[in-house]
């Protein structure tokens, strides 16, 4: 079974981080974001696992997305083909949801 999560948002804010699975070869990662009503918003991802057990979303550096940057008002989707980390989403406005959906396949090796 592939590796799938999906939430909806309603609030604005920066939402917690998405780890993906880094061991699936070769690293494919596609993420959707599906607006229902209205909203402002981007995605980030970073290339830090956090791996101590101490770390949280604030001790990585986040990468904003090309394909869903600082601004997007529409539904949009993006795929990683390098093998990053964790992603997230940063909604700044939202009079409706933010639909995310991530999705790896399974690995070949």
């Amino acid at each position: 079974m592939p590796y799938y999560r999906t939430e909806t948002y309603t609030t604005t804010g920066t939402k917690g981080s998405w780890n993906t699975d880094p061991s699936i070869v070769p690293f494919n990662c596609s993420v959707n974001c599906t607006v229902t009503g209205s909203a402002t918003y981007s995605l980030q991802y970073s290339f830090d696992p956090l791996s101590s057990p101490t770390a949280v979303d604030s001790d990585a550096v986040w990468i904003t997305s090309v394909d869903i940057p600082v601004g997007t008002v529409v539904s949009q989707q993006t795929a990683f083909v390098v093998p990053v980390a964790r992603i997230r989403v940063v909604i700044a406005a939202v009079s409706g949801s933010v639909k995310v959906e991530m999705a790896q396949g399974l690995s070949t090796n």
